[in-house]
């Protein structure tokens, strides 16, 4: 029966390059123990000269070797042991026993090395060479290393193929109680005899109740393998939508002769996803806008390794504020952000390339005389090869609703773009029918020579629109040129702007400007989507800031209501005043802690999703507005829905001048002229009380822990412009990963256990090495102090 094992501890890893650490007998004394997975570029500070530039984050990469012993008392106890790799950056070779077991070198794919025909009773050793020193190579931070995770798995010669098992809805009917699925599942025989084998499905409801059941019988020949596919129906399905992510259970079981050799059981949600060029898009039938951010792989403090209690954090956060999309930009995601993405209801655009043949230069954009490396160097001989095991590892996350074989490609506009695009997509058609492809494409109405072909856009199943009002007039059309001259044309924003900044910064200085009209530049783009059906939605630049994309002195973009450590900004609120309409929403900025200012004009924002909103300064009247978005007019008569509201803005947001003077700001919404919801933002104190908070009071062993640290003055109140220096002591089987404040000039190195606070927050990330109690202390250079404990279970 397969077994697959979480292989992830007890690692060695050496930074530099000897061809004798591949033998099972290397000396191993410039080694250090490390934990899968890992990005070495988060080990060391980040330096202005760094190959990897700006647009790495200057981050260190090179070579490095990663060594594991592995004892097998048996290897005949199964007849197939292999190792699956989720994620390698990148250009990896594999030893086992001082062998070459196997090599990938595209960064981002999963991949499986045999590890059978090397190994011995007792002691063996997997050694890996992972090369990332061929720099600049990928936009943006990638990491460097194993940094996703390992299992080991053995099973019987006859068994299920890699990412062999594809589950779909082949129709739900009419009233929706009906639903057939359609299950195809590659069986591969690797004895040396021909079997006359059968696969067995069965479906289990979330109560783990026997919904369906199907069979086939098969006979392959030795080395053969096949695919084999079954139609069962599921009678009254309760369908997976982005409200209600509704999870079934599939199990899998390959018989021989009469006995189970393998199974398999896969999460699966019941479905339809389609694109309508008139509607937009369909889920079950049912028209859903899209209200998407793009999200690159980093995690901030843990670099390229998304720990699933991260990306849970941080998931939740963009849910809670509206958002049902996310697209992986732009290169396949770890299989735990997918599983994330099926449990809490996110739609999601699965990205297989930055780039094909030609390629990119990582620091400037497009072309220089420089070189520049990445997944072009591998896409001739391998991008079929690594596009067949996305659309096959991805197949069964009903998350899962688009393809996207591309972003910002340069051939969009070169003589064969069109040929290799129709390639690419005809392989997504191949593996599957039941999704659409798409492409970003950022130069649709560009100047020539770099525009758009016509015949590249008209390919695509689904055209994918970066930046739809960039160039001349469509700043004010959008998408009005392209749907009237095609009006059969499906349209998607792959990418457009999103709103960010650095959180809590009000003095209008940085890259991103002032937090008075972070939002401006988005909210006519909004207006548009949400107000035209044939747009299926649109996908933000970006919902987390991230790592790379920058200048020196700072380590990454801004951009996003979410910082790196996963704490809301200001535009976290606009957002939700457009996306979540289940939800109250009023937001006061900037925090109002403005020393020596006193009758200095400030441009107070509000982000509400109330009709109208009174603003007051220490009780007095500053003045009311309101707006809407969409707009409505009237229903039955001519006056009817006129002068519920005063719509006195255009904009998403309402903007107030108010002259500071300390005290208190007070925001009162209204509904229908009736007074719902209250906001005050006052000044405050001086910090003189740490706190601390985790994220969840209870993880498992390698598990991680997130604690969330701010300071409140005398009277309770947050403390917004508190950056004092704060140390961590972790007590306990644990140890500290780093610290972040989401202040990405902070340029010390993450694992350093002292980090100034930044606008008033700053996170602790912890991983449990076994079981107990931690406790983390944390002292202020004032000598305030707090403590925080989790339970290891």
């Amino acid at each position: 029966m397969r077994e697959k094992i979480c292989i992830n501890p007890d690692w060695l890893f050496c930074l530099g390059d000897d061809p004798a650490y591949a033998a099972a007998d290397a000396c191993e004394k410039d080694f250090r123990p490390v934990i899968l997975p890992h990005d070495w570029s988060c080990d060391y500070p980040v330096e202005e000269n760094a190959p990897t530039g700006g647009g790495g984050g200057f981050a260190r990469a090179g070579i490095g070797w990663y060594r594991k012993h592995l004892n097998v008392a048996d290897p005949k106890e199964a007849d197939v042991w292999e190792i699956l790799f989720e994620g390698v950056y990148m250009d990896s070779s594999v030893y086992v026993n001082g062998v070459k077991a196997g090599s990938h070198g595209y960064g981002y794919t999963s991949f499986y090395v045999d590890l059978t025909p090397y190994l011995r009773a007792g002691d063996n050793v997997i050694a890996v060479r992972v090369d990332n020193s061929l720099q600049p190579n990928s936009r943006w931070y990638t990491g460097s290393g194993i940094y996703r995770d390992v299992y080991m798995e053995k099973h019987a010669a006859v068994a299920v193929g890699h990412f062999g098992l594809r589950c779909a809805a082949n129709g739900i009917y009419e009233k929706q109680d009906e639903a057939t699925l359609q299950i195809s599942c590659l069986v591969k025989n690797a004895s040396e005899k021909p079997v006359h084998s059968g696969v067995l499905h069965k479906v289990y409801d979330h109560e783990n109740k026997l919904v369906s059941t199907s069979g086939i019988a098969l006979f392959l020949d030795p080395g053969e393998e096949s695919d084999c596919v079954t139609r069962p129906t599921v009678e009254k399905p309760h369908l997976w939508t982005d409200d209600d992510p509704y999870l079934y259970t599939l199990e899998t079981q390959v018989v021989v002769d009469g006995t189970v050799v393998d199974e398999i059981r896969t999460r699966i949600g019941i479905r339809t996803a389609a694109f309508d060029a008139k509607k937009g898009f369909l889920l079950n039938g049912v028209q859903v806008k899209i209200k998407g951010m793009c999200v690159h792989h980093d995690c901030g403090v843990t670099g390229a390794v998304g720990y699933e209690e991260v990306w849970r954090r941080r998931l939740e956060l963009l849910k809670d504020m509206g958002c049902n999309g996310i697209r992986c930009a732009h290169n396949p995601p770890a299989p735990v952000l997918l599983d994330l993405c099926d449990d809490l209801g996110f739609l999601v655009m699965d990205e297989a390339f930055d780039e094909w043949f030609l390629a990119k230069n990582k620091n400037h954009n497009y072309y220089s005389e420089q070189f520049a490396y990445g997944s072009s160097m591998f896409f001739k001989d391998h991008a079929k090869e690594d596009l067949t095991t996305m659309l096959r590892r991805d197949f069964n996350h009903p998350s899962v609703i688009i393809w996207s074989i591309g972003n910002e490609i340069p051939e969009q506009s070169s003589i064969d773009g069109p040929k290799i695009a129709k390639w690419l997509q005809d392989i997504c058609h191949e593996e599957d029918q039941s999704r659409k492809v798409t492409c970003a494409c950022d130069n649709i109405a560009a100047v020539e020579p770099i525009r758009t072909l016509r015949e590249f856009e008209n390919l695509l199943d689904v055209t994918g629109y970066n930046y739809a009002g960039r160039w001349r007039e469509r700043a004010e059309t959008f998408y009005d040129e392209d749907h009237e001259e095609f009006p059969d044309r499906c349209m998607i924003g792959t990418e457009n702007g999103s709103a960010g900044g650095a959180r809590g910064v009000y003095d209008g200085t940085g890259r991103w400007g002032s937090y008075a009209y972070a939002t401006v530049h988005g909210e006519p783009l909004w207006r548009y989507t949400a107000s035209h059906d044939f747009v299926a939605g649109d996908y933000l630049w970006t919902g987390i800031a991230y790592l790379g994309e920058t200048r020196w002195p700072s380590k990454g973009a801004g951009g996003g209501p979410l910082d790196t450590a996963g704490f809301k900004k200001d535009t976290w609120w606009y957002f939700r005043s457009i996306w979540n309409n289940k939800a109250d929403t009023l937001h006061i900025a900037p925090a109002w802690n403005f020393k020596n200012q006193n009758g200095v004009y400030k441009q107070v924002v509000v982000y509400t999703n109330c009709e109208e909103v009174e603003l007051y300064i220490n009780d007095r009247l500053v003045g009311k507005k309101g707006f809407s978005c969409p707009r409505y007019g009237c229903t039955k008569s001519w006056l009817d829905g006129w002068g519920k509201a005063v719509r006195t803005t255009n904009d998403l947001h309402l903007e107030f001048d108010v002259a500071f003077e300390p005290g208190t700001l007070k925001a009162v919404g209204y509904r229908n002229g009736e007074a719902v919801m209250t906001r005050i933002v006052e000044t405050t104190g001086e910090a003189a009380v740490l706190k601390a908070s985790a994220y969840q009071k209870e993880i498992r062993t390698y598990g991680i822990g997130q604690i969330e640290l701010w300071t409140e003055d005398g009277k309770g109140r947050f403390v917004p412009d508190c950056n004092e220096v704060v140390s961590a002591e972790i007590e306990g089987p644990a140890r500290l990963i780093g610290l972040d404040s989401g202040d990405m000039t902070d340029l010390s190195v993450w694992s350093d256990p002292v980090r100034k606070m930044f606008s008033g927050r700053l996170l602790c990330v912890i991983q449990a090495l076994g079981k107990g109690e931690i406790t983390a202390k944390f002292r202020m250079a004032n000598g305030l102090t707090a403590e925080c404990s989790i339970l290891v279970k």
